[in-house]
């Protein structure tokens, strides 16, 4: 009966060295990735590291936050002058053309600002005309597709 207690306490003694070899590996990855993670930190803990970084996201943050208003502020107020009005109509210039080849486009600003352009399509030739438009107004003659074109892109300014 003695016996068996030296073959069950060497048996023990034998799975409590395994027990401590898988430990101690176990805890030598632990200390080498917490090498890694420590390293070039100098004589700085972690947490007033994080707290820096912290600190360093948030004045990033409010630059780039800064830096978007501008840019936004900036395109607000360019806003007015770009051309965002537009009207077309297509029609047949002449009886024996067909498909409506011919076309007046307006372009406008929120300041009723722009141009007019209009394309006689033929069957021989193409002629593109271009009016100014100054606060909804023309100062040549209008046809009655430009006008139509001209109303369109009114309708749509403020």
């Amino acid at each position: 009966m003695e016996e068996y207690l030296i073959y069950i306490g060497g048996g023990l003694l034998i799975l409590c060295l395994m027990l401590l070899l898988i430990e101690h590996i176990r805890l030598s990855r632990l200390v080498k990735k917490y090498k890694l993670l420590m390293q070039g930190l100098s004589e700085k803990n972690v947490e007033d590291l994080m707290v820096s970084y912290s600190d360093e996201l948030l004045n990033i943050k409010d630059q780039i936050n800064g830096d978007i208003e501008s840019r936004i502020k900036n395109l607000e107020n360019r806003m007015p002058t770009c051309l965002r009005n537009f009207g077309l109509v297509s029609y047949n210039a002449f009886e024996n053309v067909g498909n409506n080849m011919s076309f007046s486009l307006s372009a406008l600003d929120d300041k009723k600002n722009g141009f007019l352009l209009t394309g006689i399509y033929t069957r021989e030739n193409s002629y593109l005309y271009a009016k100014e438009i100054i606060s909804g107004q023309s100062k040549k003659e209008l046809s009655r597709e430009e006008k139509e074109a001209l109303s369109k892109a009114l309708s749509f300014t403020k």
